[in-house]
């Protein structure tokens, strides 16, 4: 017998809201549960008050929408279970989410604390029903799916590139640990480690907070010194995110003593933060800007070294996951040049370290949705942690 209900998975970050609908059917003689997409939406995330805000508008717009007779009667009667990816920290046995780094417009008044019982009781929902999943906790989920024979296909991302392969002969391990690092407005990480029972078990970590930068040369130093101007405390997400770009390419502007391009400066001006990161990309590509070439080239170098030290500190012979919005968009770099900063960086780990750093895969994965497929499939791999369906 086939029980089914509607699922809502969400991936909120800062700017965007990411939600769909699907419908889940688990049959207890068939291993892989049925899943179909319904529908989805985005909004932007700071044009609301909160996560039950968000929820409710995409309940009113599935309504409003023709859906199935089964999808529209489990939305109506509440017959949903929600997981919800959202940054910051979690607590309280995944119900609970402090998440006041969203700023809300136009005042930019963070967020208060997000507790799921408050929003089923908001929005009528069976208790129980919400979780939360740190952002970067989801993506490792999602990961966790491509090991497990069981977990649905649309649990499971497709675009993978390899960066650094290794064969089976130099690394015949598998029951081994997996990690992922992913730049983006910050940077990320999490670790998976094996349960023995062929499924991997999901940590997050706060590896991007570190205050791990180590300067190679005196032009990293001086950069060092530029960052420590205003701060005592320098996160190695300052030089690995979307934000570094804009840092420094005000530094090389002063260190080097070279002003920006007529158009680089207008363009700049015309955008906002989160906008200028592409457009400095841009101009490395489009433009051979050489200010900007020296952002993307600096930018591959430390993140290939803090993706060596990832490397060394969890071992992951099964596999080193690079994930978020900025790297598939810098492939040209690598890919129309005889030299690989970010690989050779990552490689270049000391004369005690290099080699076991060799036998760790390095790979790129080109997929928006981890978040949302990740949220997916802890729902279906916790199934008995959600109310009866």
């Amino acid at each position: 017998m086939s029980k089914s209900c509607a699922v809502i998975v969400g991936d909120i970050g800062g700017t965007n809201a990411r939600l769909q609908l699907l419908w889940y059917s688990r049959n207890q003689q068939v291993l892989i549960p049925s899943i179909v997409n319904v529908t989805r939406h985005t909004y932007r995330t700071n044009t609301f008050t909160g996560l039950n805000a968000i929820l409710q508008r995409f309940l009113d717009d599935t309504e409003n929408e023709q859906q199935l007779e089964d999808v529209l009667n489990a939305v109506k009667t509440k017959n949903i279970r929600i997981v919800l990816a959202v940054c910051g920290p979690i607590w309280n046995n995944r119900r609970s989410n402090d998440a006041n780094n969203v700023r809300m417009e136009p005042g930019g008044v963070g967020w208060p604390q997000q507790h799921a019982d408050t929003i089923e009781n908001d929005l009528k929902l069976n208790p129980n029903s919400l979780v939360f999943l740190n952002d970067f906790e989801a993506i490792g989920y999602c990961l966790a799916a491509q090991v497990d024979d069981e977990a649905n296909n649309l649990c499971k991302f497709t675009k993978t590139f390899s960066i650094h392969q290794v064969s089976l002969e130099q690394n015949p391990e598998t029951n081994t640990p997996i990690a992922c690092l992913g730049a983006g407005t910050g940077l990320g990480a999490c670790f998976l480690s094996p349960d023995g029972l062929g499924r991997y078990k999901v940590y997050p970590s706060e590896a991007g907070m570190t205050d791990t930068f180590s300067p190679r040369s005196e032009e990293e130093w001086f950069l060092l010194k530029y960052l420590r101007h205003n701060q005592s405390f320098i996160e190695v997400e300052q030089l690995v995110s979307g934000p570094a770009f804009v840092t420094m390419l005000k530094f090389y502007s002063e260190y080097l003593n070279q002003p920006l391009s007529s158009k680089l400066n207008d363009e700049l001006e015309q955008v906002s933060q989160d906008d200028a990161p592409a457009v400095i990309a841009q101009h490395a590509r489009d433009h051979n800007d050489s200010l900007c070439l020296r952002v993307v080239d600096t930018f591959l170098d430390i993140f290939g070294r803090v993706l060596g030290t990832a490397a060394q500190t969890f071992l992951p012979y099964r596999g080193l996951y690079i994930t978020g919005g900025i790297l598939p968009k810098l492939a040209w770099r690598w890919q129309n040049n005889s030299e690989n900063v970010l690989l050779k960086s990552y490689l270049n780990q000391g004369a005690k370290m290099s080699e076991i750093v060799a036998h760790v895969p390095l790979m790129l994965i080109n997929d928006d949705d981890l978040g949302l497929k990740g949220c997916l499939y802890y729902m279906t791999s916790h199934d008995d942690q959600f109310p009866s369906i």
